[in-house]
């Protein structure tokens, strides 16, 4: 399902006593916080603070709201998701790719045999290479390469994810039918 808006990062801690923010990037690379203008507090779009400036910081970003100019404005801001509207940075992804915050919730189905259904995708990490996507289903949780081949295509619309698993992935066919 397509989000208005897209969760950007989680403010981890206040650096120095100006207001900026410690912040853990949520997105393929920091480059990204140059198209975004406004991050928002809420999922909804509430509390919006204009992006001032923004730097990468070893594994994070630091990062300066316009109003938040010292330490104690800023430490309220600590734990706090921040989220940007979709169409503000919808241009930056490449074809055939897709947000993973809306690729969770898919329904993970047998590309072969549509009727063939995995679970749902939960999560995804990325561990390296490629990243992994965590699907449960009964209780059970299983963990699939994503990787050309076994991910044939992600339906965001549809909300449906084919795939032709290596074998011992899943249980047998007839398990999770």
């Amino acid at each position: 399902m397509k989000l208005e808006y897209l969760e950007l990062g989680k403010v981890q801690n206040t650096h120095g006593v100006r207001g900026e923010l410690r912040v853990e990037p949520w997105c393929d690379t920091p480059e990204l916080f140059d198209c975004v203008e406004t991050v928002f507090l809420k999922k909804d779009g509430g509390e919006p603070y204009r992006i001032v400036s923004w730097r990468p910081h070893k594994h994070l970003v630091l990062l300066t709201l316009q109003g938040v100019g010292d330490v104690d404005t800023a430490a309220r801001l600590k734990n706090r998701v921040l989220y940007v509207r979709r169409e503000d940075i919808a241009d930056t992804l490449p074809e055939g790719r897709h947000f993973i915050a809306e690729m969770l919730g898919c329904e993970v189905r047998d590309a072969d045999d549509e009727t063939i259904v995995y679970g749902t995708l939960t999560d995804i990490y990325n561990r390296g290479a490629n990243n992994i996507w965590e699907i449960k289903k009964d209780g059970k949780e299983y963990l699939m390469p994503d990787i050309p081949g076994i991910v044939v295509s992600v339906d965001i619309e549809k909300e449906v994810a084919l795939v032709r698993p290596i074998p011992g992935i899943f249980d047998t066919a007839e398990d999770v039918r």
